[in-house]
């Protein structure tokens, strides 16, 4: 008979992390994690990977020129993507312009001009364009009702997420392998809590199953908690006994 193994890669525990979090908008904790760890949750070619990353460290120029070659082909919309970077670009700028020195102040709102003039053809509407005209009279971009929660983290991951359907298709390189040479699975529909749901409903019926086969007087089934230690968890009674009581 062949054997049969539990394979555990810390890898995989890492990206069910990084999903939890990024679904909680805890996205400073999980680009921490995914930087100390080397390990993302997603199944994306390396050209994409190196994107990302770009975006990440809000390297906007350097996005731009790394998409050129794409440029030429029909299939990609070049002003959609340039909209995006650019947008983000200079919603940041907002955020820092307020707390340069006087010495560069005029120079940021130069810069800040000068991208309000490069996002005007490309916006999908003129009310937009007014939208992003509003910001620059504004003390603070949290001053906006559309901007109140704004970090720089966390609007990098969503501009990714903005430009990943337009280049997903069109960066097709080599994807991430993992130890056994199989591209990297994701992590997806909140994995982690539902394995932690069913290991608590599994650790619940476990002492239920103790209890009974130990005649213990408590006969109903008492659900433990994450962090709660099960009152069995030292105990070597075997599965079977614990059935043929039941």
């Amino acid at each position: 008979m062949g054997s049969t193994q539990l394979i555990l890669r810390e890898q995989d525990v890492v990206k069910l992390a990084c999903e939890f979090l990024e679904n909680r908008d805890m996205n400073i904790a999980q680009i921490a994690l995914e930087r100390e760890s080397g390990v993302i949750n997603g199944g994306l070619s390396d050209d994409v990977v190196f994107l990302r990353q770009l975006i990440l460290d809000g390297q906007w120029e350097d996005c731009l020129e790394f998409i050129q070659p794409l440029s030429q082909l029909s299939s990609f919309d070049i002003n959609t993507f340039q909209f995006i970077i650019i947008k983000h670009k200079y919603l940041e700028l907002l955020c820092i312009k307020n707390e340069i020195s006087d010495e560069g102040h005029e120079t940021a709102v130069e810069e800040v001009v000068n991208l309000l003039k490069q996002l005007e053809p490309l916006c999908p509407t003129k009310e937009e364009y007014s939208g992003l005209c509003l910001l620059l009279t504004l003390p603070k971009l949290t001053d906006s009702p559309d901007y109140r929660h704004w970090n720089p983290i966390k609007a990098r991951l969503n501009c990714f997420k903005l430009i990943l359907p337009l280049v997903e298709n069109l960066l097709t390189g080599e994807k991430q392998k993992d130890s056994t040479g199989s591209s990297s699975l994701v992590a997806t529909n909140d994995r982690l809590l539902q394995l932690i749901i069913k290991g608590i409903l599994y650790e619940s019926c476990v002492d239920f199953c103790q209890q009974k086969a130990t005649q213990s007087r408590n006969n109903s089934i008492e659900f433990t908690t994450v962090l709660h230690s099960s009152d069995f968890n030292d105990s070597d009674l075997s599965l079977l006994s614990w059935l043929q009581e039941l």
